[in-house]
């Protein structure tokens, strides 16, 4: 069994040079990540329109500069009078109020309620000095310029008072928060037309390997289309993030390192995938070593992604992923996935792990830690997640139902359907930081 290391001790495995010797003991998942979190840090800030601002991250708390609503307001269509004026009011005797003025929405009325008298208002109309009180207009009798009034209310019913929904100074949105639609008609209704927002970063995704070829191209024996690159790109995409597709490299080192070399001064994050185990093509470790980089781990103690290679080149990470598409796939979601977060500036950068309950009997035993495909569904209040069919690493047509990775720890051995396991839960990237941790 491979005995993963603590992120302490897997800084220090680092050489003067920044190298991991190539015997380095695998590391944990929470170690990996933990370390890539400490260099995903935001790329810098600017500030756009609110029109523009869906999908974008908040780089600072922002506060009401206005109360919400701004005005004491009617919420409904009715009259507005004095609650002391109808105290006294039945159906027997029904109290009779002079209409003195209307109050359309968007306009204002300076004078003040007498004695007796009552308001027309329509909804959202600012009330009136005086009114305490909004009856609806199914609620009276009205005759010529006169309304009469069968029942009291008290002072403030159907009465929506200044800053009731936001008051002044309050704080309405936190930093480190992906905008939402909700979050936009806030910023619209509190009058705030420019906010800040943490810049969008900017991943490159390289393909490695002889047998790729671009889509468009034609099959020859032995080759493959690169499907890799379009599906990550495609994760990126979908985190409101535009990828710098880099195109397909061979297996050749110095052909690599030119490639990653080419990208990394404009890219502030470099996703590869191939070329990343011990193989005799395997490339990409030797043409980071030849280009300076710092090798923060090579191997994780959790399959699929066993041979996965986290590098740190200016300052920037470099993510190297399996070539087996589901295999990329899953490091790409609990690895790649927050190290994106983390640029973007969103505060909780990992999967939403929680439990479910298991639908089937999983028999498959392995010494490491292995994430199982799934599918998480609600039954009855209850939920459960189902296991994908053909799991391997390299099969590419389960990722297209699964929702859920299931956390089988290591040396697992036969566990029932009924029992109750952990996962972690896939959503779109710019939603799926926001609750729980890994």
């Amino acid at each position: 069994m491979t005995i993963p290391v603590p992120v302490e001790e897997a800084l220090k495995m680092q050489s003067c040079s920044g190298q991991v010797s190539q015997s380095s003991q695998a590391v944990s998942l929470e170690t990996a990540l933990e370390i890539i979190l400490r260099y995903a840090q935001p790329v810098g800030t600017e500030r756009i329109s609110t029109r523009s601002a869906l999908g974008r991250v908040l780089s600072e708390n922002l506060y009401a500069p206005v109360n919400l609503p701004p005005f004491n307001r009617s919420p409904l269509d009715g009259y507005a009078v004095r609650a002391k004026d109808i105290a006294d009011a039945t159906p027997d005797r029904p109290v009779l109020l002079e209409i003195s003025q209307e109050i359309p929405a968007g306009s204002y009325s300076e004078i003040e309620l007498a004695g007796n008298q009552a308001a027309k208002i329509m909804t959202g109309a600012p009330l009136p000095p005086g009114a305490d009180v909004v009856i609806k207009f199914e609620d009276v009798k009205k005759t010529d310029n006169k309304i009469g009034v069968v029942s009291s209310l008290p002072a403030y019913a159907n009465y929506c008072f200044a800053g009731e929904d936001i008051q002044q100074g309050e704080q309405v949105l936190c930093g480190g928060k992906v905008i939402e639609p909700a979050s936009i008609g806030i910023l619209a209704a509190l009058g705030i037309p420019v906010v800040p927002v943490y810049t969008k970063p900017k991943i490159a995704v390289i393909g490695t390997g002889d047998e790729l070829i671009e889509v468009n191209n034609r099959l020859k024996p032995g080759q493959i289309f690169d499907s890799n690159s379009y599906a990550l790109a495609a994760y990126v995409r979908q985190a409101g993030v535009e990828p710098v597709m880099a195109g397909i490299v061979g297996d050749n080192t110095e052909m690599i390192a030119c490639k990653i070399a080419e990208n990394i001064e404009s890219a502030h994050m470099i996703i590869t995938t191939g070329g990343i185990s011990v193989g005799n093509f395997d490339f990409v470790r030797e043409a980071l070593g030849s280009l300076g980089a710092r090798i923060l781990f090579h191997r994780i103690a959790m399959r699929p992604g066993t041979p996965t290679l986290v590098a740190l080149k200016n300052g920037k990470l470099i993510i190297c992923l399996s070539g087996n598409q589901a295999a990329a796939f899953v490091t790409f979601q609990l690895l790649a996935g927050p190290a994106l977060a983390g640029l973007m500036g969103i505060t909780k950068r990992r999967l939403t792990g929680t439990t479910a309950v298991l639908a089937d009997d999983y028999r498959k035993t392995g010494t490491q830690r292995n994430f199982t495909s799934g599918r998480a569904y609600f039954d009855d209040g209850i939920l459960k997640v189902r296991i994908t069919e053909k799991q391997n690493s390299g099969n590419i047509k389960s990722t297209l139902s699964i929702n859920a990775l299931i956390d089988m720890p290591a040396g697992t051995g036969y566990f029932k359907a009924g029992t109750r396991i952990n996962v972690f839960l896939l959503h779109p990237l710019c939603r799926y930081w926001h609750n729980g941790s890994l």
